[in-house]
């Protein structure tokens, strides 16, 4: 019978890790290799992605002061892990359930300013986003139109958070990232 570690050596040559990546990963404890493997095996992590789950979980038990498996064991991950999804599908619900764990006051800003933009009540014919992370304080609004009417009936929608206010509690949001 192998150990997790024999399985992930014959995994690391399967996929072609690098030597680093490797000696990165057995310097894991061991429970931490053991609750990973499995993971990293069900979606076919490649090296990059994988270095990525590296990093990611390192960061977290850092500062929270945990192990991985009680990172994997959180709620989000795990519907993430169960969800009945394409390979690809739960790759990237995995990786946003870990981005969240790992910056859990970025995540909660995201949520405010979704909150707040969909309190806004532009209708379906208008789209606001920010930047992805955050990353500066501009926002983009769209509009979607079949006619001048559906412009003129966008923008006064607008017009009218911009008269109440309300548009400007997304930059404030914003200010605080």
């Amino acid at each position: 019978m192998s150990t997790v570690a024999d399985q992930f050596i014959a995994y690391a040559q399967e996929k072609r890790l690098s030597v680093q990546t490797l000696q990165r990963w057995q310097a894991w404890p061991e429970r931490d290799q053991a609750a990973f493997f499995p993971v990293a095996k069900m979606l076919q992590l490649n090296e990059n992605q994988l270095r990525d789950f590296l990093d990611w979980f390192e960061d977290i038990t850092a500062r929270d002061g945990g192990t991985v498996p009680v990172v994997l064991a959180r709620p989000e991950i795990q519907h993430a892990l169960d969800a009945n999804l394409s390979r690809n599908d739960k790759l990237k619900a995995v990786k946003e359930a870990l981005r969240r764990v790992r910056y859990p006051r970025l995540s909660q800003l995201e949520d405010s300013l979704r909150a707040t933009i969909r309190a806004l009540d532009l209708g379906n014919r208008v789209r606001v986003s920010f930047p992805p992370a955050l990353e500066g304080n501009d926002i983009i609004l769209e509009i979607k139109a079949h006619n001048i009417q559906e412009i003129r009936d966008s923008l006064a929608r607008v017009q009218q958070t911009l008269e109440d206010g309300s548009l400007q509690r997304v930059f404030d949001l914003l200010d605080e990232a």
